[in-house]
C-alpha cells in the first residue's frame, strides 16, 4: 500500500524545466494586488479596472451562492490577472498561451485562476468576466464536494451562469448566449445528444470540447429555464454518480422521452429563442470595496516565481526571474525557499537543502520555509531504498507538518505529507488514516489522496465509508489498471453490505417469528 501511494506522491511531486520559457520577463512589469473578503487578484494589468472586476466577482458570488444553495467556507480564491498575451505567456508557456485566454485548477494547496485580460473585446472586460464568472461556477459547485455532474452539464451549466449581469442597481439578469458558444454552433452545429450525454473530459477530443461547451449550455439552458425538471435532475446526478447509464437515466429520473428532448434540442438550435430572466441581488448584500496595494518588486517577484513552481506550467521561467532578481538585488529568503522547493521536485535534493541552509534560523519558523523543508525531507527518504531511511530526518518531517498543520489547518497538502510521514515511520493504520482524512475532507478531489484513503478504506473493510470515497473516484481516474483495481474492490464491497444487509434482514425476521411464538 506505501509503496503505491509514494508512487503516487514521485510522480506528484516531480517536474522538468523542459519548458520553453516565454521572452517576456514578468518581473519586470509593475504588479498590483486587489483583494476584496472572497478574492484576491494579483495583476499587472489597468488595477482600476481590475477592481471593477472583482466588485462583479463579489456580486456574482452571492448570487451564485443563493441559486446553488450553498453557503461557501470563505476560502479566497487567487486569480492572476495579467495584462496582455505576452505576460499570461510567461506564467504559462507559449503553448498554452497560443490556445487558451484563461485557466482554472486545483490543488491541495488550493485553487487558482488565471486570465489574459487582452483578450477582451473593446475594453468590456466581458470575455474576462464571462471566463472568471464560468471558473467560479466551478469552484462553488465542487470545492469540498464529491458530488460529480456529467461534463456537459458541469460546462453547460458554468457557460449559462458565465453570462450573468447586473443591469440596475440590486437586480441581476440570466440566460444569456455567450457569444463565443453562439459562433462555435453556427459554424459546427451542436454535438449529437446521445454523444453529448456520454461525453466525458477523457473520451472529449481537445477540437470538440468548444463544441461540447456550446451544446451542453444550450441543453443547461432547456433544463433550467424551460423544462421544469430541476428537481427531478438531482435523482439524475445521483444516479450518473452511482454509475448509471447516462442516457437511459435521463428519461427514467426526468420522466421524459429521449425523442422528445432531441425534437426540442434541435429547435432549440434552429430557432435561436433564448428565455432571460432577472432577479434581486440577495438583500443582505453590500458592494465590495477592494484594497488595491502595489506590490513590491521583491514581493511580486516572490508570488509568480512561487506560482510558477506550483502550478508547474512554465517552469523554464523561473531562471529568468532569479536572474533578474539577483541583479536588482531584490532576491529574499523566500525566494530562496521557492528555489528549494524547485531543485527538490527536480530530485536534486542536495542544492535543495544547500539552499535552505542559507536561511537565517529566525526566518525557520515561516509557513514558507517549513513547507519546503518538510518536503524535501520527506521527499528525500521516499526516493531512499526503504532499509536504508533515516528515520530522525522523518521524524523532523512530521513535526514540520504538525507544525503546519496547526497553523495553516486549511491546506490539504500539510496533512497528506503528515500521513505519508507517520505511515513511513511506521504509526498505526488508524493514526495516519485519521491524517489523510483531513486532508481529503480539504481535497477530495485530489485524485492521489482520495485513492489513497480508498484503499486504506479498503484494507480496513469499511464497506461504507470505501463506498463513499470510492464511486466519485471512479468517475475521475483515468488510469486504466487503477481504475479496474478500485472498481473490483467497489464491487466486493457492494456485495459484503448486501450479504450483511440480508443477514439482518434474516434475524429480524427470525427475531419477529421467535417473539411471535412466544406470545
Amino acid at each position: 500500500m506505501l509503496a503505491r501511494t509514494l508512487a503516487l506522491l514521485v510522480s506528484l511531486f516531480s517536474f522538468s524545466l523542459s519548458a520553453v520559457a516565454a521572452s517576456h520577463n514578468p518581473g519586470r512589469d509593475s504588479w498590483h494586488q486587489i483583494d476584496s473578503a472572497n478574492f484576491r487578484v494579483v495583476t499587472n494589468g489597468d488595477a482600476a479596472r481590475v477592481r471593477v472586476l472583482v466588485q462583479d466577482l463579489e456580486r456574482y458570488r452571492t448570487v451564485a451562492l443563493q441559486l446553488l444553495g450553498a453557503n461557501g467556507d470563505g476560502q479566497k480564491l487567487t486569480i492572476y490577472a495579467t495584462a496582455d498575451r505576452d505576460s499570461y505567456a510567461s506564467l504559462v508557456g507559449d503553448e498554452l498561451a497560443d490556445v487558451t485566454n484563461g485557466l482554472f485548477d486545483t490543488t491541495a494547496q488550493g485553487s487558482y485562476a488565471l486570465v489574459n485580460l487582452e483578450s477582451d473585446e473593446g475594453g468590456s472586460q466581458q470575455r474576462a468576466r464571462e471566463f472568471l464568472f464560468h471558473e467560479y461556477t466551478h469552484f462553488l459547485s465542487y470545492h469540498r464536494n464529491t458530488t460529480y455532474y456529467p461534463y456537459w452539464y458541469s460546462e453547460g451549466f458554468a457557460e449559462f451562469m458565465s453570462t450573468m449581469t447586473f443591469p440596475a442597481p440590486g437586480r441581476y439578469q440570466l440566460g444569456a448566449v455567450p457569444s463565443e458558444r453562439a459562433a462555435t454552433l453556427y459554424y459546427m452545429a451542436p454535438m449529437p445528444l446521445e454523444r453529448l450525454l456520454t461525453a466525458t473530459i477523457y473520451n472529449t477530443s481537445n477540437d470538440d470540447k468548444a463544441r461540447l461547451y456550446a451544446s451542453g449550455w444550450m441543453l443547461a439552458h432547456w433544463l433550467i429555464m424551460e423544462s421544469g425538471k430541476t428537481e427531478e435532475f438531482k435523482d439524475y446526478v445521483r444516479g450518473y454518480n452511482r454509475g448509471a447509464d447516462p442516457v437511459k437515466t435521463l428519461e427514467t429520473a426526468l420522466g421524459v422521452k429521449l425523442a422528445d428532448v432531441k425534437q426540442r434540442y434541435k429547435q432549440l438550435f434552429e430557432h435561436g429563442n433564448f428565455a432571460m430572466v432577472t432577479g434581486d441581488i440577495p438583500a443582505g448584500f453590500r458592494e465590495a470595496q477592494p484594497q488595491v496595494q502595489l506590490l513590491s518588486q521583491q514581493s511580486a517577484v516572490t508570488e509568480i516565481a512561487g506560482f510558477l513552481v506550483m502550478s508547474g506550467y512554465n517552469v523554464g521561467g523561473l531562471d529568468d526571474l532569479l536572474h533578474y532578481a539577483h541583479k536588482k538585488g531584490i532576491y529574499s529568503h523566500q525566494l530562496t525557499a521557492v528555489q528549494a522547493d524547485a531543485e527538490t521536485r527536480l530530485g536534486n535534493f542536495d542544492q535543495a537543502q544547500r539552499l535552505l541552509e542559507t536561511i537565517p534560523p529566525q526566518q525557520r519558523k515561516q509557513f514558507w520555509y517549513q513547507g519546503v523543508d518538510a518536503w524535501l525531507e520527506l521527499t528525500r527518504q521516499i526516493h531512499t531504498p526503504e532499509k536504508s531511511r533515516d528515520r530522525e530526518s522523518l521524524k523532523r518531517a512530521r513535526d514540520e507538518f504538525v507544525y503546519l498543520v496547526n497553523n495553516d489547518s486549511d491546506n490539504a497538502s500539510h496533512w497528506y505529507g503528515l500521513a505519508l510521514a507517520m505511515d513511513m515511520l511506521g504509526y498505526p493504520r488508524d493514526k495516519y488514516v485519521e491524517m489523510l482524512e483531513q486532508a481529503y475532507f480539504r481535497a477530495p478531489r485530489q485524485i492521489y489522496i482520495a485513492e489513497w484513503l480508498a484503499r486504506e478504506l479498503y484494507e480496513k473493510k469499511d464497506a461504507e465509508y470505501f463506498t463513499t470515497v470510492a464511486q466519485p473516484l471512479l468517475l475521475e481516474l483515468n488510469d486504466e489498471e487503477s481504475h479496474r483495481q478500485i472498481k473490483a474492490m467497489l464491487a466486493e464491497m457492494r456485495a459484503q453490505q448486501g450479504h450483511r444487509q440480508e443477514a439482518k434482514a434474516s434475524a429480524r425476521l427470525i427475531h419477529k417469528q421467535v417473539k411471535s411464538t412466544g406470545s
